[in-house]
């Protein structure tokens, strides 16, 4: 085996896989079927674990600083609210918590390009066009990868030949979908989340917080994503707001659909009691461009990502429900643990079957962890345990209520999830791999 690998999705995931794989040894292609790459998504809070991840692998922080590449804020810290405007709990993440790495708030497409300069400075090559279609493998146990143009639909693209396949496709991938058979058809939550992104004349907080308001039912979650606007006492604010919906019927998991103001506006005055930077979550979604609605839906962790010589990764292989900010990082992780072991079974001459079975055995169970916990909306439940006993209260009394009973909660719902989260293969010693 030569340990050629082909990577298909060029996402956050699909790109630090390939990073690590070639620092591992590995000769790497990466496939994306967008034709062109562009400025898509919106904002992501990237964890300090995923990023210590990121500097192991030749990062600086400054590549994610800089105000002409990253861009990205240095978070400090959650905060949360109820309905009223009453700061439950906050939660010093990144630094201020004692980690040795920063949390990052930034843009998802400039978090993206920082890893796609990364790759171009490394000699990976990054082929854009290229929908998958299926692979077979040949009697050597090599794979032979078809694609299909997006640009032009049922054109054919050479079919590559390769040692190793990895889907990093996304949530309905088509790599999965192909292992699988036909995708078992996931459960809808009974939310959607919009979201959107928008120019605000005024800090969240003090600049590099988080912040979310609510209950079970509904809850509105808005960042700051420019180091430079921060700088200028502006926020690029990213906001979320998640809400129990009827089923959304053929709107099947589409992250594309746009809605006017008017579909949301109702609910989000309910939160009118709550303040982000001197703005109401309503004024901060009346003042955004363009809301996207997503639709949430749900699937149960898989037993296993072995497939012989073919695996997944990221949302891929654990998709995850929109809580914790945890789908960037854990598509990191996945990456960092697929270079790990490719080293060591290229090293032992164990192979590439070994590299994807000690993968799975590693980051399939506690990803799945991740999944269940996010079922119970992450250290959002905070806001629904709150609810269950300041509901009927006053202002003044869940604010007295919060002053005694804030921190417990902190160490019963937000720390113990925090708890819970996997460790990256780079912090556990070599011999426990």
């Amino acid at each position: 085996m030569t340990g050629h690998v082909v990577i298909v999705g060029g996402g956050i995931g699909g790109l630090t896989a390939a990073i690590a794989l070639h620092k591992a040894g590995a000769k790497v292609d990466v496939y994306e079927q967008a034709p062109q790459l562009g400025e898509i998504g919106a904002g992501i809070n990237v964890q300090g674990v995923a990023m210590g991840v990121l500097f192991n692998l030749g990062f600086n922080e400054a590549d994610f600083m800089a105000h002409d590449m990253g861009d990205s804020i240095e978070t400090t810290q959650m905060e949360y609210y109820s309905v009223k405007g009453v700061k439950i709990a906050d939660e010093p993440v990144g630094r201020r918590l004692g980690d040795k790495h920063p949390q990052l708030s930034v843009h998802r497409a400039w978090f993206h390009n920082t890893l796609v300069a990364k790759a171009k400075e490394l000699g990976i090559p990054f082929h854009l066009d290229h929908v998958f279609m299926t692979f077979d493998k040949n009697a050597d146990e090599s794979i032979n990868v078809h694609f299909e143009k997006m640009s032009k639909p049922g054109e054919r693209q050479p079919s590559i030949t390769c040692d190793l396949l990895i889907g990093a496709d996304g949530l309905k991938s088509p790599v999965r979908a192909t292992l699988m058979g036909e995708d078992v058809i996931p459960r809808y939550t009974g939310k959607v989340i919009y979201r959107g992104l928008t120019k605000i004349p005024a800090l969240i907080s003090d600049g590099s917080t988080v912040c979310n308001a609510g209950n079970e039912v509904f809850n509105f979650i808005a960042y700051p994503v420019s180091d430079s606007m921060r700088k200028k006492g502006e926020c690029y604010c990213n906001w979320g707001f998640a809400i129990e919906r009827p089923h959304p019927g053929d709107q099947f998991e589409d992250w594309r659909v746009a809605v006017d103001l008017s579909d949301l506006a109702d609910d989000l005055k309910k939160l009118d009691g709550v303040s982000y930077g001197g703005f109401t979550p309503f004024q901060i979604a009346a003042q955004t461009d363009k809301i996207i609605k997503w639709a949430m839906f749900d699937r149960d962790p898989m037993k296993s990502w072995d497939w012989g010589n073919v695996t997944l990764l990221g949302d891929a292989a654990h998709p995850l429900l929109p809580y914790g900010s945890q789908g960037a990082t854990q598509a990191i992780m996945d990456a960092e643990a697929l270079g790990v072991f490719f080293q060591q079974c290229m090293a032992d001459g164990s192979g590439i079957k070994a590299c994807v079975k000690r993968y799975s055995d590693y980051r399939c169970e506690p990803a799945g962890k991740v999944v269940l916990s996010n079922r119970n909306m992450g250290s959002t439940a905070v806001l629904r345990v709150a609810e269950a006993e300041i509901k009927n209260m006053s202002k003044e009394d869940q604010q007295t209520w919060a002053a005694a009973n804030g921190q417990k909660l902190y160490d019963s719902v937000i720390k113990e999830y925090r708890k819970g989260l996997p460790k990256t293969a780079s912090m556990v010693p070599a011999s426990k791999l």
